[in-house]
């Protein structure tokens, strides 16, 4: 077994900065979970999330047309973000770092534990406190990539994880814990 490398936010987005190649990294992060009520302004649920296959370096724009060979689909501009590198954007309000990465519809995302209030809690118990918003209970169906022009099976998604909420992230054969700091 290979040892675990702690590092601060800092050291993790010198490491992803210098990664310029296609590269797939495993993260592990804790997120508020969009399906969650809103109290005072704070979600009421967050879940750890683990990602087996996040990769990084893959421009959205040439994707989109790649999958569907629509060479002049052109990306919206982001909003509430800047690109620092082709791995890293920046909030524009709290100038917190995010990672910058495609999820294929073919890669599983696990969701690993949900938690309440920084206890440990089932979807059922969710529920049961009444911590879901009515959305959570509806099956709403989401248009693909691309505007909806990307094929359902090779649709992809996006994730945007601010750095500070990484736990691990395992980059060429390297796990990292990621540590405050």
């Amino acid at each position: 077994m290979k040892p675990v490398t702690e590092i601060t936010t800092t050291e993790l987005a010198n490491i992803l900065t210098k990664i310029t190649a296609s590269t797939v990294v495993n993260i592990t992060y804790l997120v508020d979970d969009a399906r969650s009520k809103v109290v005072k302004g704070n979600k009421q649920v967050q879940k750890l999330v683990n990602i087996t296959h996040v990769y990084l370096n893959h421009n959205y724009t040439k994707k989109v047309q790649n999958l569907t060979g629509d060479s002049s689909f052109v990306a919206y501009e982001m909003k509430g973000k800047t690109r620092i590198s082709s791995t890293l954007l920046q909030a524009d309000k709290t100038k917190e770092l995010m990672i910058d990465g495609k999820v294929l519809k073919s890669q599983t995302v696990h969701n690993l534990a949900y938690f309440h209030n920084g206890e440990e809690i089932t979807e059922k118990q969710g529920e049961e406190l009444n911590l879901w918003t009515p959305s959570y209970y509806k099956h709403i169906e989401k248009q693909t990539m691309g505007r909806g022009s990307v094929d359902v099976e090779d649709d992809f998604n996006i994730i945007n994880t601010y750095l500070s909420r990484i736990v691990k992230i395992k980059i060429q054969g390297i796990e990292y814990t990621i540590i405050k700091g």
